[in-house]
């Protein structure tokens, strides 16, 4: 087992931290940084040469900025095209991606379009948009291509798109249609995780994604079943925080738990410093960043802390 992972053990066992332990104070783990310029939630974040890139989200839809951990520093660089929340975005050979997502905050409705923003000369530019409009999804870069999965506004398939070509291509479906999910790339396959559908309630499962076979397969389910949360990958562990649950007893959630595919199972581990939801992370040179989100669940409360996480 990995030393982090047993190193969070320990960390549980010290402070009681995990499922049903709300009244713990958090480990010496998290750090407080730099507060975002631009206080958002609902919004993506993606990690390139060193810096974290965060476009768009509610109360800075056109608002584009990046994080540099090393100076604790913030950025602000051309704002987006058009004004977008529950938008997707993944780095991808050296610039980002952006897609879909929702034009304003009384307007939800899902949009297809695609840009790319080169750090070189920090500036947009359009791309071929989506073979369909879809918001609150997840988008990941893997091999040579970057796979859009879930949200609402199309079907269940997994849409990839090639930046060689500029064109898309509409995969296998995914089993459970899902939205304010996450999705990771972990030993060369796409994880998609929790989320939530009309009717159905917030999700637990996982489905995995294999490139080479174009097929799906069902993933141990993780402890928590949450939606709106931040996913991320260190030291080959998928680590999931925090989310919201609106089924029932609305709550946001401070909960955060590690997937270990060696041993093909989830652990809680420590929890964040506060509940939050609508919120992303980064990993940059193996500190993993937890950057803005909202408190209040179902709602929009953002106060643009930044929080690292390094044991």
């Amino acid at each position: 087992m990995k030393r982090w992972i047993v190193l969070h053990v320990l960390l549980l066992a010290l402070t009681g931290c995990g499922r049903g332990f709300r009244g713990v104070t958090p480990g010496p783990a998290w750090a407080q940084l730099a507060s975002m310029p631009t206080p958002r939630s609902e919004m993506p974040a993606v990690a390139l040469d060193g810096l974290i890139y965060v476009p768009g989200g509610f109360g800075g839809e056109r608002a584009f900025e990046a994080f540099d951990p090393t100076q604790n520093t913030w950025a602000t660089f051309a704002p987006l095209p058009e004004p977008r929340h529950h938008l997707m975005a993944a780095a991808h050979d050296g610039k980002i991606y952006i897609f879909g997502g929702a034009p304003g905050l009384l307007n939800w409705t899902p949009q297809e379009d695609a840009w790319v923003f080169d750090p070189q000369t920090k500036q947009w530019a359009p791309i071929a948009p989506m073979p369909e409009a879809r918001n609150a999804g997840a988008a990941v870069s893997l091999g040579g291509f970057i796979y859009v999965a879930g949200g609402v506004g199309g079907s269940n398939a997994l849409l990839r798109y090639d930046p060689a070509t500029d064109q898309w291509v509409m995969l296998a479906p995914l089993a459970q249609a899902r939205e304010h999910t996450a999705a990771v790339a972990l030993d060369g396959k796409l994880y998609v995780l929790g989320g939530r559908w009309q009717g159905v309630g917030e999700l637990d499962s996982v489905e995995i994604y294999d490139p080479e076979s174009g097929s799906w397969a069902a993933g141990a389910p993780m402890q928590t079943a949450r939606a709106g949360f931040a996913a991320a990958v260190r030291d080959n562990t998928i680590i999931v925080m925090g989310g919201e649950v609106l089924s029932g007893k609305k709550q946001t959630l401070d909960s955060v738990e590690m997937f270990d595919p060696a041993t093909g199972e989830w652990m809680a581990a420590e929890r964040l410093p506060v509940p939050l939801h609508g919120v992303p992370a980064a990993v940059v040179e193996g500190a993993l960043f937890v950057l803005g989100g909202s408190d209040r669940a179902g709602g929009i409360e953002n106060a643009g802390r930044v929080f690292r996480f390094q044991p």
